[in-house]
């Protein structure tokens, strides 16, 4: 990690701009002075990023504190989420379409994979409505923030500034920031890797208010664990539909996806993706629509 991590900093360094550590009012306690993302430097500093580096990419004018972004996750839930519009008439209609357009990419990766292309479709429908809406949030202000929530300190200023429009005591505010940052700095740490990988500005790519991103809204551990180059030019874009298309494949078939799959473990498969009884159940009637 400490190899990888120091040769993505230094790559990145250079870009970064330097300006002062608070880029955004209200990035910090009026108080006490608190930078929130001074923490979470320290961290990832001890887990071998490089110093200078990692102080030039958290000055950098488009990473900032979002504390907006935190409060989202107290009005998100999944059972308000409308999966029925996609197995409508037309929104079948679109996903055949989609077929037929990447039709050489969807054989290949089945050939591959062993993967249905109806599968594939039915996720990259879900997920980004066959990747025309793949998330506005910046992934490195999303994680980064969560992450920041390791911090006490940060944690209790944040509290004081979220507290009044959500429903939550503080108690279970506290369970929640401590699981959720520890899951975060796993992620940053995987999209830092991600990034210094594919020559990619972190500053540039957005994706969902948890930090998902592109076609196949892969979190970045599992784009470093499964994303695969799809249309062989050397590098993993998950903007791309060749390399989601092929990347889904991987998640699936590492998950127990094969041809001619019972309804039972194809349930269990796709839950992985997604741990929502609502989402599988629609991601399987719109395979067998496709299928039909």
């Amino acid at each position: 990690m400490k190899t990888i991590a120091t040769k993505y900093i230094s790559l990145f360094a250079a870009a970064m701009i330097s300006v002062a550590l608070l880029s955004r009012p209200g990035a910090a306690d009026a108080q006490t002075g608190q930078d929130y993302f001074r923490p979470l430097q320290q961290m990832l500093v001890k887990d071998g990023f490089d110093g200078t580096a990692i102080s030039s990419l958290f000055r950098n004018p488009a990473v900032y504190f979002d504390i907006a972004n935190i409060s989202r996750f107290f009005s998100h839930r999944e059972s308000r989420l409308n999966y029925d519009q996609f197995i409508t008439d037309s929104s079948i209609s679109k996903a055949r379409r989609y077929m037929e357009t990447y039709g050489t990419d969807l054989e290949r990766t089945e050939k591959t994979y062993g993967v249905d292309r109806e599968i594939i479709t039915a996720i990259i429908l879900v997920e980004t409505q066959l990747g025309t809406i793949v998330g506005n949030r910046p992934v490195i202000n999303s994680l980064s923030s969560l992450a920041s929530l390791l911090d006490p300190v940060v944690r209790e200023q944040v509290w004081t500034e979220i507290s009044n429009p959500i429903n939550l005591s503080k108690e279970d505010f506290d369970a929640w920031a401590a699981r959720k940052s520890k899951w975060a700095y796993g992620e940053l740490k995987s999209f830092l890797q991600y990034a210094q990988r594919e020559a990619i500005n972190p500053t540039d790519i957005n994706g969902s208010i948890a930090g998902a991103l592109g076609i196949a809204q892969f979190m970045p551990s599992n784009i470093i664990a499964f994303a695969k180059d799809g249309d062989s030019d050397g590098r993993v874009d998950l903007f791309n539909h060749a390399d989601a298309i092929a990347s889904i494949a991987s998640y699936l078939k590492h998950y127990g996806w094969k041809p001619g799959i019972g309804p039972k473990k194809a349930y269990d498969v796709v839950f992985h993706y997604n741990r929502s009884s609502y989402y599988v159940n629609t991601i399987l009637e719109i395979v067998a629509r496709l299928k039909g």
